[in-house]
This record gives C-alpha cells, sequence and structure tokens, in this order.
C-alpha cells in the first residue's frame, strides 16, 4: 500500500505515529500469536499492560487491547517456517514406510531473550521448534454404530486436522498434546485408554510420535548421561534412589515459565526410552541409548517433585516462578504421573496422580458453580478449555489406574474423583450457547468474553464419552444429548481444509478470547483436542 497520501510535514507527524502504530498492532494480531496473555497474567508470567487488561475487561466490541504488543514473539523467520512447514495431507496406507524415513535435523531458532527474566528452568532452551515435516497421517476407521453426519464429517477430515495440528504445535503443551493425540488414534494401545503392555514388543511402531519426541528434546543438556547400560531395568533411572547415575534435575524442554508444562511430554519421551531398546529403530531414528531418555524422565521428576514451589498441601506449582494453580495442570501433570506408574507397575506414581487431582482440583472448583476456575490468583473466572484440560486430564488418570494392577487400592480416591467431575460436566453442559459451544469464559456478562470456543468445547466433549465408559453409571441420557450437540458445534467450526475455527487465542495475545473473523488464527490446542473429541466418540460408539 502507498503512504504518498500522507504528506510529510510537521503537522502530520501524528497522524504518522498512529498509522504505524497501527500497522504495528495488525502485524501482532495476525497469527502466530506468541505471547499467551491474559488480564492479569501471560503465558511466559509477565504482566500485560493495564490497558490492555482494562480493555479485556470493558470491551464488548473487538478492539481489544489495543495498547498492548505481543510480548514473546517468535523471529519472523521462526514465524514464517511455523506457518509454511511442509506436511502430507492425504491419508495413507503405510505409516512405517512414510514416517520411518529419516528426516533432517531441527532448524534452531534464537530464543527469545524476554524469556531470560520469566524462564527460571533455564537447562533447556526455549525454542521455536520447527514442526517435522513429511509426517504421515492414514485415514481413520469410524465407529459402524455411529451414523450421525457430523461424526462421518469429521472422520473424513481427521489427516488434515491432524496434519494441520503437526504444522504448528511448537510450544512443550502444545506437543504434548499433539503427540498424545497421535498415540491415541493410531496407536491406542500404547494409552491407558486401550493399554497393552505387549504393544512395546509388537511391530506396530509409533514413528511419528517417536519423531516428534526426538525432535522436540534436541537441545536438552545430556551432560552426564548414562549411556548403554543393559544391566539395569530403565524404571531404575526414574528415581534418585535407584538411579546408577546421579540425576541433573531439569525439564525435558523449556517451559516458558511453566513448571507444568513440559511434563506433558513425559509419555512421549518415555516411549523414547522403551522403543530404543531395538536396535535396527535406534539406528534408523539416530536414537540415544534407552537409558539416556529414562535418564531424561528421571531428571523431569526430580525438577517437579523437588523445585521450590509447592503449597503446605502438597500440591505442586504449574509455575516456576511462584506457586500458582492453573487449570491447564490438570492435563498436563496427573497424566504423565499415572502413565508411568501404569507402564511400571508403580504405586506410588498412580496414588501421587490420584492426589494431585484432587488437591488441584480443591483449589480450583467453584463449588457454588461446580465449574473449575482458570488461574484463582489472578484470573479466577471459568475457562472453558481449563476446564477441558481439567476433565481430560482426570479421565487419563482414571483410565490408567483402571489398567493397572492396583485399581481396587484406589477405590476411595477414584470414587470420589468420579463424583466430583460428574458434577463438573452438567454444570459445563448447562452452559451451551445458542451455536451449541461452551462459551470461552462462562457465567459472566461480557459478551466478547462469552463468545462460544471449538477448543474448550471439543476437549470437553472428549472427556465426557471418555467417561462413558470409565464411570457409566454417573452419566445420562441428557447429558449425552447434550454431548452429541457441542460434538456437532464444533464440527460446524471445522472448515474443509482441516482448520478448527472459532477457537480461543491459544497465545492470548490479548487475553483468552476468541476471535470469530479471524480465520488465520489457528489453534494447536484445537486442533488436537477435536481429533481426540472424534476418537473419544468412536471408542465410546455413541
Amino acid at each position: 500500500m502507498s503512504l504518498s497520501f500522507l504528506p510529510f510535514t510537521p503537522s502530520f507527524v501524528p497522524t504518522y505515529i498512529l498509522f504505524f502504530a497501527f500497522i504495528g498492532l495488525d502485524q501482532t494480531y495476525a497469527y502466530p500469536h506468541n505471547s499467551r496473555q491474559d488480564v492479569a497474567v501471560t503465558r511466559n508470567g509477565s504482566k500485560p499492560s493495564q490497558e490492555a487488561a482494562q480493555s479485556i475487561l470493558t470491551s464488548s466490541g473487538s478492539d481489544l487491547g489495543g495498547s498492548s504488543m505481543a510480548w514473546n514473539q517468535p523471529s519472523s523467520a521462526s514465524a514464517t517456517v511455523s506457518k509454511i512447514a511442509s506436511v502430507a495431507n492425504g491419508p495413507a496406507t503405510n505409516e512405517r514406510a512414510i514416517n520411518a524415513m529419516p528426516t533432517s535435523s531441527p532448524t534452531i531458532v534464537a530464543r527469545d531473550s524476554s524469556l531470560e527474566e520469566t524462564s527460571t528452568s533455564s537447562m533447556p532452551v526455549t525454542t521455536s521448534f520447527i514442526p517435522v515435516s513429511g509426517l504421515a497421517f492414514p485415514s481413520v476407521t469410524p465407529s459402524p454404530s455411529i451414523t450421525a453426519s457430523a461424526y462421518k464429517t469429521l472422520t473424513s477430515l481427521i489427516p488434515s486436522i491432524l496434519s494441520n495440528a503437526n504444522s504448528i504445535a511448537v510450544h512443550s503443551w502444545e506437543i504434548g498434546a499433539f503427540t498424545e493425540t497421535l498415540l491415541e488414534i493410531y496407536y491406542p494401545e500404547l494409552t491407558p485408554f486401550g493399554w497393552k503392555a505387549s504393544a512395546f514388543d509388537g511391530e506396530d511402531i509409533p514413528w511419528s510420535v517417536l519423531k516428534i519426541a526426538k525432535d522436540a528434546i534436541s537441545h536438552y543438556d545430556w551432560t552426564g548421561a548414562p549411556g548403554q547400560n543393559s544391566e539395569k531395568d530403565l524404571q531404575d533411572y526414574l528415581f534418585p534412589d535407584t538411579t546408577p547415575h546421579a540425576h541433573v534435575p531439569q525439564a525435558l524442554v523449556g517451559g516458558d515459565g511453566a513448571l507444568g508444562d513440559p511434563v506433558s511430554l513425559i509419555p512421549a519421551v518415555w516411549l523414547l526410552a522403551r522403543f530404543a531398546r531395538q536396535d535396527d529403530l535406534r539406528e534408523e531414528l539416530g536414537l540415544r541409548s534407552p537409558e539416556d531418555y529414562a535418564w531424561a524422565v528421571g531428571n523431569q521428576l526430580d525438577y517437579l517433585f523437588n523445585g521450590p514451589w509447592a503449597n503446605n498441601a502438597g500440591t505442586i506449582s504449574q509455575r516456576e516462578a511462584g506457586f500458582e494453580v492453573w487449570s491447564d495442570m490438570g492435563y498436563m501433570i496427573p497424566p504423565s504421573l499415572a502413565y508411568l506408574g501404569l507402564d511400571i507397575s508403580n504405586y506410588n506414581l498412580l496414588k501421587k496422580a490420584l492426589e494431585q487431582f484432587r488437591l488441584e482440583s480443591s483449589a480450583m472448583l467453584d463449588t457454588d458453580k461446580q465449574i473449575y476456575q482458570h488461574i484463582p490468583a489472578s484470573d479466577a473466572r471459568l475457562w472453558a478449555t481449563g476446564n477441558g484440560w481439567m476433565t481430560y486430564g482426570l479421565m487419563r488418570d482414571l483410565a490408567s489406574v483402571k489398567m493397572s494392577s492396583f485399581t481396587e487400592d484406589f477405590s476411595t480416591l477414584k470414587s470420589d474423583a468420579e463424583q466430583t467431575i460428574a458434577g463438573v460436566f452438567k454444570a459445563l453442559f448447562d452452559q451451551l450457547g445458542d451455536d451449541s459451544l461452551l462459551p470461552d469464559y462462562m457465567l459472566q456478562d461480557n459478551s466478547t468474553l462469552a463468545l462460544g470456543d471449538t477448543a474448550g468445547t471439543a476437549l470437553t466433549v472428549a472427556a465426557y464419552y471418555r467417561f462413558l465408559e470409565i464411570a457409566p453409571h454417573l452419566t445420562s441420557q441428557a447429558l449425552i444429548a447434550k454431548a452429541e450437540k457441542a460434538f456437532d458445534g464444533v464440527v460446524a467450526k471445522i472448515d474443509g481444509d482441516g482448520w478448527v475455527t472459532h477457537c480461543v487465542d491459544p497465545m492470548g495475545t490479548y487475553g483468552w478470547v476468541v476471535y470469530p473473523e479471524d480465520y488465520s488464527l489457528h489453534s494447536p490446542e484445537g486442533q488436537a483436542f477435536a481429533a481426540m473429541m472424534w476418537k473419544a466418540r468412536t471408542d465410546a460408539g455413541y
């Protein structure tokens, strides 16, 4: 666009300033948003401007947070590569043939210096992860008992939805959610929802998950790693009192100020340890020794359990810089502990998972409304995606316990959690709007914050379909009907290219809000959640 229409005279200097300020604001508004910012805190822990905070609280239009700028923008090269990363869009029938092919090492992008003050894990750097290209996402088989048109539509879109998710998932929690989604859809026997311990010895290798996990931790500091030692069990490397090599407590990846988010990668990295025992696979993918990956998971556990931030009750903090509970942590922390507990048959890890959920739930549940708060200390509102994180995280916990040999030992903890979450589901589905979506923020008057959100809706629906299998005695036909209505509402917002639209801004650039007319804003979580929703309904058969 030509700027010749603006005469450059001293009297017009303010006009130039305002014009370029507007252009700059527009650039930060476009995807990818890399500063998950709310009215009181951003994803990396920074405080937003007072003007931005006030704008989110008071605005009912689209001009939100106009004085705030994006806080954690990647370099322009990173943003460009993230948007145009090459992915395979069509269905494939031989995942091994395509996804087992070697890939080049990820491109390293400079770390944003603004993170130096907010991230206290410091060991693993925070990078703009370049998604693994060339992965194939095969078409999926629908449940023959489900004939609904929206379900059939979503079935056909799953490969595109996953390809799109792969192209934009770059942060720890996004990669954790995406790899879990791939496992649930393509390798359910490696998840608590379809668990078979023998799957680790079979020929069905989760190539895509292993390649993503390997690249995700490409910046890991391996100083002190054990190397190969076949005389020790992998689980010995998980705990400080049994590890043959001393732990170096550190997160698996940089968490942008979050203690809990990198923990979501534990299942994927643990799979690296388990499958790296196969010599041919280890050589083909260029993996380290299985002991190294098990040791890295042990380091992550040490960093999580022995960090400075836990309250007197034993609740682990979601954040590194100070004690905070966020609803996100319900998906990040307990399910990863439960997964390890299931695989190595460890009573203490399974118990820790259920106890942490109980502590998180008691800290965040609004007992009057039976809905979880987002961040009690700074954003006590009722955020749809946060409720999705909490409800689906618990389903993973309960499934792990159910598949373990200790299920009877946890009957009280399980029953209490199931009763609590049954009340939450009822309260959530009572909030469905005219668009059949959960409001981004529920039970408040700000129309901007109350726009329907596909991301939070999809994950909540996925959780309820899992609940139908885990605790059918606590479900009802009325809520099943509402879950299907919400399912249809999400599918109606997925375009023909497999992009889930009408999602909350995943980075919270000007608050965790929905921009319904911005079709360039894409959510890695929203993509993963839609696929999880499909798989959960498929398994439930409703």
